[in-house]
Formats: structure tokens, C-alpha cells, sequence
């Protein structure tokens, strides 16, 4: 059966979403590589990250989590459009059951893949990293490291690298919408995006 990605490949939303999975395989490499060179990885079954968060989604990453959905969740999308807004703060996606906490993992958007693995820019344009908050302190003391901020230089040398730096990643993100750069929580904007796909779906009679 063809895919929903498949069916929409010459629409600008299928282009949009190619593009998005681009970027995300592009950071998956590159965070695949941080993690085999420094070892240095979230605790199995953490997802403290995703405790009281909703993350706000991009034009294109709500429209790659829209056809992403539709291809492999179709009941979840179609509920999404049936039931009311939710007003809770934690993400609709957030489940405790599973391991990585999250309900569409292969769909999270770009800050749900950075957090706990990327750097960022200081005031003079070096790039710092600082572990995640959340990670335990004994671990981090066994590596030589604690909760601060380090230098470029001071993870090399502990860790042998840094993470790809966030605000780079975002701005590729960005880039792929530039005539609409707004945000909204995934809660207002994801049901918007799934109901247009599948618009576009049943006019190319793919529904």
C-alpha cells in the first residue's frame, strides 16, 4: 500500500515533510555520532523532560507529526479531530508506560530530539554545553563531570566531543517554512495540520 507520504510527494506538504525528515535523519546522524564517541547517554526510562511540557511546533514539524500520524497512528489522528482541546500542561503524547515516554516517538519534533543532547551558543559566540538538569548527579560525578556549564574545549576533553548546537538545528528547522515562522502548542496546531492532510488526501482520492 502506498504510504501517506508516498501520496502527498508532489504537494507542497509532502515536499515540506521530506525536507523535515531530512533534517531529522541529518540530527540523528550527528547525535548517533556524540553518543558512540562520548557514551554519553539519557538514563534508561528518565523522560523527566517530558513531565509539565507541551512543546510548541513549528509550520513544518506540525506537518511532518500530521502525515506522521495519519501513516502510522490513523485512529489517534482521527480522535485528535473528534475530541475537545485539552487544557492540561503536560503533552497529549506523554505516556508513563512507555520507555521513552513518548506515544509518537518516530514523530516528536525537533526539541524533543535536542533536549539532553545539543549545545548552544554563549554571549561570544562559543559554543558551551551543560548536561541535562535531570541527569543524575552520581553519574555525572563518575565522568568527572556536574550541573554547569562547560566550554567546547572542556568537553572535548573530558568527553571527547559535543552535541550538535541547538539554535543551528532550529534555524534549518525555521528555514523550511520561511514565509510562515509562528509557533503554536501541538495541541492547537496538530489538529489544524491533520484535518488539511487529510483534505488533500481525499482530493487525491487517497482517503
Amino acid at each position: 500500500m502506498e504510504s501517506v507520504f508516498e501520496s502527498l510527494k508532489d504537494t507542497c506538504e509532502g515536499k515540506i515533510a521530506a525536507e523535515t525528515e531530512r533534517l531529522y535523519f541529518k540530527l540523528e546522524k550527528q547525535q548517533s555520532d556524540w553518543y558512540k564517541k562520548t557514551k554519553f547517554t539519557c538514563p534508561s526510562g528518565c523522560g523527566m523532560c517530558c513531565h509539565n511540557f507541551e512543546p510548541d511546533l513549528t509550520q513544518a514539524e506540525a506537518n511532518f507529526m500530521a502525515l506522521w500520524l495519519i501513516q502510522n497512528q490513523r485512529q489517534t489522528a482521527e480522535k485528535l479531530l473528534e475530541s475537545a482541546e485539552n487544557s492540561g500542561k503536560t503533552c497529549i503524547f506523554f505516556n508513563a508506560e512507555n520507555n521513552y515516554h513518548c506515544s509518537i516517538y518516530g514523530g516528536r519534533p525537533f526539541i524533543c530530539r535536542l533536549f539532553g543532547a545539543s549545545c548552544f551558543y554563549s554571549k561570544n559566540r562559543s559554543l558551551v554545553w551543560r548536561p541535562c538538569k535531570f541527569y543524575p548527579e552520581e553519574k555525572l560525578s563518575r565522568l568527572g563531570l556536574s550541573h554547569r556549564q562547560y566550554s567546547k574545549d572542556e568537553a572535548e576533553k573530558i568527553l571527547g566531543g559535543v552535541p550538535p548546537a541547538m539554535s543551528d538545528i532550529m534555524a534549518q528547522a525555521m528555514a523550511l517554512c520561511p514565509e510562515n515562522k509562528s509557533t503554536e502548542p501541538l495541541r492547537k496546531i496538530l489538529p489544524r495540520k491533520i484535518q488539511h492532510i487529510f483534505f488533500l488526501l481525499k482530493c487525491c482520492g487517497k482517503v
